[in-house]
């Protein structure tokens, strides 16, 4: 089996710090991924644009529910995204876009 692989890239302009994924996160990478994310500069939570990520296994699943449990990120994740369904599915909260995110960051509708 081959290591899968992400990128984080960083919008440093921007408050809270948005991310973007790329690229593939399982179980042989979570592990990097979770650290990856937590050790990322700024305030909390953090906006995670998943919307480009490949592949996303259940252990990815399940970070991505421990990062939304310690209020580590919000979620950007477009409806036509492969992911979408499955996490609407998990009940985790998603936004469409980082606007909406930021809203429901100032406790404004999403």
């Amino acid at each position: 089996m081959s290591r899968a692989e992400f990128q984080l890239q960083t919008a440093l302009e921007s408050t809270p710090l948005e991310v973007t994924v790329t690229g593939e996160v399982d179980a042989s990478n979570v592990v990097e991924f979770n650290r990856s994310v937590r050790d990322l500069p700024g305030e909390r939570p953090m906006i995670l644009h998943l919307s480009k990520v490949k592949y996303l296994d259940s252990a990815g699943f399940s970070t991505l529910d421990r990062l939304l449990a310690d209020h580590e990120v919000v979620i950007v994740l477009a409806p036509n995204s492969f992911m979408y369904r499955v996490a609407e599915l998990m009940c985790m909260p998603i936004h469409h876009d980082a606007k909406a995110a930021r809203r429901a960051l100032r406790g404004g509708n999403s």
